[in-house]
């Protein structure tokens, strides 16, 4: 199943630098799997652990691995745009800029908590000082992992209020739990999801692959919706 200007969000497609992609070969591999299915830019989202490296070391083994891959990209790839899946610790406040961290020309941030957080206030002053402090704007990354926002849509909403926006992961709306696929439907009905993304790792357990989630997001009457969160990407990398 082929989305016409498909933008991949959230991926792990660097080679060695995190969980993700562990050569080259299999970047590349993932890149042409994504482009088979019609991805024109690939949102380069490498695990980001503010508590364990400091920014300039990690921007400079985030650029180093993507100038690698770069030089073995062929004609007529899709467009790469460096950016991290942001683990928020309070150490990240030590920065004085955060732009390098930035999807593409954008002012927003990809940002990941511990599944196990309540997503209480204090999550909420965190990311809210976040955003004034940094002049950026958030995106809360696979919301479906988070049993505070799957069992208490309010508590969603807090963090939507204040200007988030929510991704989940494609391959969530075809094999998740029954409970948690109702759970999402009914977020896309309501426009609580902005975002879609593979945040695949590798070709195997967790490859890029959209086919299943596009075709149970349109199965289940959401063909006009899903346009609109590729329509989103689209605006957000532009």
């Amino acid at each position: 199943m082929v989305i016409d200007n498909l933008v991949e969000m959230h991926s792990h497609i660097l080679p060695g630098i995190d969980d993700g992609s562990p050569n080259i070969e299999t970047s590349l591999r993932m890149i042409d799997k994504l482009q088979a299915q019609g991805c024109k830019k690939i949102v380069l989202t490498p695990h980001y652990y503010t508590d364990t490296i400091s920014l300039d070391d990690f921007l400079s083994r985030r650029d180093k691995a993507l100038n690698e891959l770069a030089r073995e990209l062929p004609a007529g790839s899709p467009e790469l745009i460096p950016s991290a899946e942001i683990f928020i610790t309070h150490y990240l406040f030590n920065n004085t800029d955060l732009s390098d961290l930035c999807i593409g020309n954008s002012r927003y941030l990809l940002i990941e908590h511990p599944f196990s957080s309540s997503m209480s206030e204090r999550n909420y002053d965190r990311l809210m000082n976040l955003k004034c402090n940094y002049n950026v704007d958030i995106i809360l990354a696979h919301i479906e992992r988070y049993p505070a926002f799957m069992e208490n849509t309010r508590k969603l909403d807090m963090f939507l209020d204040m200007g988030c926006l929510a991704q989940v992961n494609i391959s969530s709306f075809a094999s998740s739990p029954k409970h948690i696929k109702k759970k999402l439907f009914k977020l896309l009905d309501s426009n609580r999801i902005h975002l879609i993304g593979s945040d695949s790792h590798n070709m195997d357990e967790r490859p890029p692959e959209y086919e299943a989630g596009i075709k149970a997001i349109i199965d289940n009457g959401y063909a006009d919706v899903l346009n609109k969160l590729v329509e989103n990407s689209n605006i957000i990398t532009r």
